[in-house]
């Protein structure tokens, strides 16, 4: 009887897991993001071989889940604190859609990994020194270094991809290494961040799973100035571009990338400069980096020189319900060599070339800071300069499945949320 009386006694008690004591210690934080997109693509066309020339598609009505981010972070000691970051992109995509980005994500989606970092900050008293190492973007690039749900604009900006793919060979512009970085507020008017990383990206070879058979680290610093109001109080690697109002400041920022000989290049630099307007309801941000990339093959330097950059411009007007309507307009460009020949030494070192410039007109309905409806008319353009016909040395000029391309233009409808 007291045994049996012992098992009833057990069976009362609770002994699973407190998942609100253990979040609690551990300071645990989760988040859901996603960007469903609706567009109908307009006069795109393919480079028919046959005809040496251009041809029209059909026009097509392409649904896809863009973006999705599931994060979880947390500080397991002070002064220690992780991210993780889970992502589904592109389910859907039609690589005749003038959308940007890569191929669809197959027909039942696969998460990837997009970022995965643990930050230790030394000094609790100070926010100048933090040190960050894992999966995660070089500090270069307004728009690369913003999340892309917090971006202002139906798309961020192409721009992003000329820059990851140049410093780090990969869209996704991610790379292991660390960065050591931190954020100073030296009066009510002016603060100060700084960010010194380095990097091992490995896209630069034909050797699998290797930095290649010539290896060099990639050196990436960036410093920013604020003048007003810093974007944050803290310091962070990550950026937003709206603040509805909350902020009253402006952001000057210099950033610079090198890295040495490696299989494709003997140096690879890129040289930036970027910048964030936040006055009342009036948004304005933008960046332009020059690209430089050289090889000496035998007694012939084969080098190409670049540049690309953005303009967007917002403004918030305020309905009621604190609810937000924000017209958007962006200008994105990309400059690269024109001529046969500096085409012909961009085509060696594995360089863009070719015009590429995209128009983003667009409108956004907040619901709330973390939930809008979006729409847009996109209208993109390309030159080719003196190449023939077929080339594909730009993103205006080649689509997801590596095929040469006209890119057409797009309306857009999305739908866009953080949880």
């Amino acid at each position: 009887m007291s045994l049996m009386v012992n098992f009833q006694l057990l069976g009362q008690v609770d002994v699973k897991p407190n998942y609100k004591s253990f979040q609690d210690k551990y300071k645990l934080k989760t988040s859901l993001g996603f960007q469903l997109w609706s567009t109908y693509t307009m006069n795109e066309k393919r480079f028919d071989e046959a005809s040496n020339s251009y041809v029209n598609v059909d026009d097509r009505w392409n649904n896809q889940l863009r973006r999705s981010r599931l994060s979880v972070s947390g500080q397991p000691y002070p002064g220690l604190s992780f991210k993780l970051t889970a992502s589904l992109d592109l389910v859907g995509r039609d690589a005749f859609a003038a959308t940007q980005g890569g191929n669809n994500n197959t027909s039942v989606g696969q998460f990837g990994l997009w970022n995965m970092y643990v930050r230790w900050k030394p000094f609790a008293n100070s926010d100048l020194l933090h040190i960050t190492g894992g999966f995660q973007p070089p500090q270069i690039g307004r728009e690369s270094i913003t999340g892309a749900l917090n971006s202002t604009s139906f798309e961020k900006s192409w721009s992003q991809n000329y820059l990851r793919r140049s410093i780090v060979g990969v869209g996704s512009g991610r790379a292991m290494g660390v960065n050591i970085g931190g954020q100073k507020k030296v009066n009510q008017y002016f603060s100060f961040s700084y960010d010194l990383g380095g990097f091992n990206p490995q896209a630069f070879s034909n050797v699998n799973n290797s930095a290649g058979i010539q290896s060099s680290p990639l050196f990436v610093g960036r410093l920013a100035l604020y003048f007003g109001q810093p974007e944050s109080e803290r310091y962070s690697t990550g950026h937003k571009i709206n603040y509805f109002g909350k902020r009253n400041g402006l952001t000057l920022a210099l950033a610079g990338s090198r890295q040495g000989r490696t299989d494709v290049f003997d140096r690879n630099e890129a040289l930036g400069f970027d910048w964030l307007l936040n006055y009342g309801m009036l948004n304005v941000d933008g960046e332009w980096t020059f690209f430089s990339r050289n090889k000496w093959i035998e007694e012939n330097n084969y080098a190409s020189h670049s540049s690309g950059g953005y303009l967007r411009i917002g403004y918030n007007i305020e309905l009621s319900n604190q609810h937000f309507l924000e017209p958007v307009l962006m200008i994105v460009k990309f400059n690269g060599p024109l001529s046969s020949t500096a085409q012909n030494d961009a085509s060696i070192i594995n360089a863009f070339a070719g015009n590429d410039e995209v128009i983003d007109i667009g409108l956004n309905y907040h619901l709330n800071p973390k939930l809008k409806i979006s729409i847009t008319y996109t209208i993109n353009q390309g030159e080719l300069g003196e190449s023939l016909p077929g080339a594909t040395f730009n993103n205006y000029y080649r689509n997801s499945n590596k095929q040469a391309i006209e890119r057409g233009n797009l309306l857009g409808f999305a739908l866009v949320g953080i949880f």
